[in-house]
């Protein structure tokens, strides 16, 4: 009963969002340094290169439980360019980094300076956490270049991430399945997110009931949290309901995954407050 009441949920969220929706981007992982460096240098991004070979079975366990894994690439894309070498088909690049045993990952900076390496095989909530890491080394330290953005600061870091659910009112969402906006005269300020209410009624309903209303995990991703122990956001164009409570998902991919196993995702850790949440430092 639980399974088909949350894909007849998905349906109308689909339908009534459909307008919004992308294809996924597949080619996240590149395979030429060179070119994959003047990407970085233009968009002021550090790189993570992934050495490898056929014969390393540490490299064949890692593609296939961590580098393959949507979510994971979802992460560090926003962060970096990534970059996948057969060291032995690499060597000069290999060498210029000292590697000499695989896996090996190496976080460079846009010019090829060195942040950060690990060697060896990494589950995937340290692998990001290895990342993340790096970035904020990078962002503390870089000199931004000529044309390229600079840092973003604390103060002025996505003010937008403060409005909940994209300014739509969740009373109306969770009571009639439909995308109605927010009117800023009925806001409410919920566990450092602001929400819009589409009328004072509404507003009314949200203050008694809050947790009824208000989405789950902070409308942070549960698949993302639960396979890399971060709190990304998720999109309004990936929401769906389970047990009568709002999900939002990142991706159209992450909202199936839950959907298939939603039981596995609810168990995961809690996102309790707005300090919580995980974004890119590097844009």
């Amino acid at each position: 009963m639980r399974t088909t009441s949350f894909t007849a949920t998905l349906l109308i969220f689909t339908f009534t969002l459909a307008a919004h929706s992308s294809a996924a981007d597949l080619s996240a992982w590149r395979s030429d340094f060179h070119a994959a460096q003047r990407e970085a240098q233009r968009l002021d991004r550090p790189m993570l290169v992934h050495f490898y070979t056929d014969w390393c079975f540490p490299c064949r366990r890692m593609e296939q439980d961590v580098l393959s894994r949507p979510t994971v690439t979802q992460v560090l894309e926003s962060r970096m360019i990534l970059v996948k070498l057969n060291a032995e088909q690499h060597q000069e690049i290999a060498e210029r980094f000292g590697v000499e045993l695989f896996p090996t990952d190496v976080i460079v900076d846009p010019t090829g300076k060195r942040i950060l390496s690990s060697t060896g095989y990494q589950e995937a909530d340290k692998y990001v956490r290895f990342a993340r890491d790096a970035e904020q080394m990078y962002v503390s330290t870089r000199q931004p270049t000529t044309g390229s953005p600079v840092g973003i600061s604390p103060e002025t870091a996505d003010s937008s991430l403060l409005l909940a659910i994209g300014g739509y009112c969740p009373v109306t969402l969770t009571k009639e399945r439909q995308w109605v906006k927010g009117d800023p005269q009925y806001m409410v300020d919920h566990r450092g997110q602001t929400y819009y209410l589409a009328s004072a009624e509404a507003m009314s309903d949200f203050a008694e009931a809050t947790s009824k209303y208000a989405p789950q995990l902070l409308g942070c991703d549960a698949v993302v949290l639960m396979d890399t122990d971060l709190a990304v956001l998720g999109s309004v164009k990936y929401g769906a309901f389970y047990d009568g409570q709002l999900y939002l998902f990142a991706t159209k991919d992450n909202r199936i995954a839950f959907k298939e196993d939603p039981e596995r995702y609810t168990r995961t850790r809690v996102v309790r407050n707005i300090d919580e949440i995980d974004r890119p430092l590097v844009r």
